[in-house]
């Protein structure tokens, strides 16, 4: 019987890398998700069919009116509709309506997630009223079968923490009130700005990964009077309650920015049982500037490492101080110099990076906390920025009139962007681009959208992936 199972197994493979060679860039790819879901969130479209039915309520109206009568879809439907709009990245609610209209999309589209494809406006109702903490929840729990299946293990900072990076970003801008909800800002020329805010964490990896864990809205929700607008410090206080929920023994290394070098800070770090490195800034904290000015003409250690990029030679230079006192916090400080000199053009340029930590330094360690410090940019870089350029549209205003649409709307943005990080990490995907640069990924879901507009997916390649014991290996 093994036998059978591994000459069985063996021929599936054979029939998918047979396919994979005749396949367009853009069929691969979509077979790629459809194994990427299939083999990291096995129970995602089980767990958004276990949603609340929260169409029961008189002023929320879940059908759909088209030629000829009502269509009425379930939760899990709905759903993939909206985190479909993000994975396909069409960039608006209009441009996955006008694709819905072609035949094989919306055939490619049934066959490839095994539900019917909605209305947009129909997935707009029900976000209107589906509670925000229901789509976040689901979001975790991908999250946490990612690391149950070790998907991330080779990340973790000094084999035992995960890095997560905090930062805020802005969502949404209006030149009017577009809920109770809204911060305001005024010019100097008495100009009122109205806009959404957002706090993130997010694991970061060397390797470009940006995964959201928690998101924490920054709002002046439920006030109805207040002498200060919420902010990013409050918000992270209420981040962390979720984080430490959602993950109560993830072992966790906090990586944020300039603002975040305060008592309070730290003391939530140390009642959640976390490890921080925070940029350090040169007017941060003067009582620890002091002592760092006094302490760093004997510093605990250095270290210097150069190595060569190209044609750029590049020599970083390490300062470590440790047992730095503030009030009953024992700190830790790492000052690392990048020199780089072009060797054609002669061309110098020198950065200098700050950090402290909770993390007791030596040589190596000290190196790597800055490191860690240094990989929380994933966050603005591959997190936020490839969100709002990226094909993702994240500033877009999916809703207009409902701040409770606009949060589900990014919950489904977040969760399809882990699941095409995945996508795009895997040796199967990564090998089609080019060392030239030339073929991108925009390039790459410019063949995805155009062959599911005018080709078939083959039901019986993803019969074949279905029955195939495979493993998606990420570079």
């Amino acid at each position: 019987m093994k036998t059978n199972a591994k000459h069985k197994s063996k021929k599936f493979y054979a029939t998918v890398q047979n396919t994979a060679q005749n396949c367009s860039k853009g069929q691969l790819i979509i077979y790629q998700v459809y194994k990427t879901i299939k083999q990291f969130f096995p129970d995602l479209f089980e767990r958004l069919g276990q949603l609340p039915d929260c169409r029961e309520r008189k002023e929320y109206n879940i059908a759909e009116l088209v030629i000829g009568g009502r269509k009425e879809y379930n939760i899990a439907e709905l759903v993939i509709g909206g985190i479909a709009m993000f994975l396909f990245k069409e960039g608006s609610r209009n441009a996955m309506n006008n694709d819905r209209k072609e035949t094989k999309f919306s055939k490619n589209y049934i066959r490839l997630f095994k539900l019917k494809l909605p209305h947009m406006d129909t997935v707009d109702e029900l976000f209107r009223v589906l509670n925000e903490h229901e789509l976040e929840a689901i979001k975790a729990a991908l999250v946490i079968g990612l690391i149950e299946q070790k998907v991330l293990r080779k990340f973790k900072f000094l084999g035992k923490s995960y890095i997560i990076a905090i930062d805020g970003t802005g969502i949404a801008s209006f030149d009017y009130r577009h809920c109770d909800a809204c911060q305001t800002k005024t010019s100097k020329n008495g100009v009122i700005t109205y806009f959404h805010n957002v706090l993130e964490a997010k694991l970061v990896t060397s390797t470009g990964l940006s995964i959201s864990l928690a998101t924490e809205w920054i709002s002046n929700e439920g006030k109805t009077e207040y002498e200060k607008q919420d902010c990013e410090l409050k918000a992270f206080k209420r981040l962390a309650e979720k984080i430490k929920k959602y993950f109560p023994r993830l072992p966790i290394l906090i990586a944020a920015d300039g603002l975040y070098p305060n008592q309070s800070f730290f003391e939530i770090c140390k009642n959640k049982d976390w490890n921080f490195v925070v940029t350090f800034q040169d007017k941060s904290l003067k009582s620890i500037q002091e002592e760092i000015t006094w302490l760093k003409n004997k510093p605990d250690g250095k270290r210097i490492i150069v190595r060569t990029e190209k044609h750029i030679r590049i020599t970083l230079t390490y300062t470590f101080i440790n047992d730095i006192q503030y009030k009953e916090y024992n700190l830790s400080w790492v000052e690392c110099i990048e020199d780089r000199i072009n060797s054609n053009t002669g061309e110098t340029e020198q950065k200098r990076f700050v950090h402290i930590s909770d993390i007791r330094l030596d040589a190596d360690t000290a190196v790597k906390i800055s490191d860690a410090g240094r990989l929380r940019w994933n966050i603005e870089n591959e997190g936020f920025n490839t969100q709002k350029n990226g094909g993702y549209a994240l500033e877009h205003k999916f809703s207009r009139i409902s701040f409770l649409a606009m949060k589900n709307y990014y919950q489904c943005l977040q969760i399809a962007h882990t699941i095409n990080q995945l996508v795009l990490k895997s040796q199967c995907i990564n090998c089609l681009f080019d060392s030239d640069g030339k073929f991108t990924i925009v390039k790459l879901w410019q063949r995805l959208m155009s062959f599911l507009i005018e080709c078939d997916i083959s039901e019986n390649q993803l019969l074949v992936i279905d029955n195939l014991q495979f493993q998606i290996r990420l570079t």
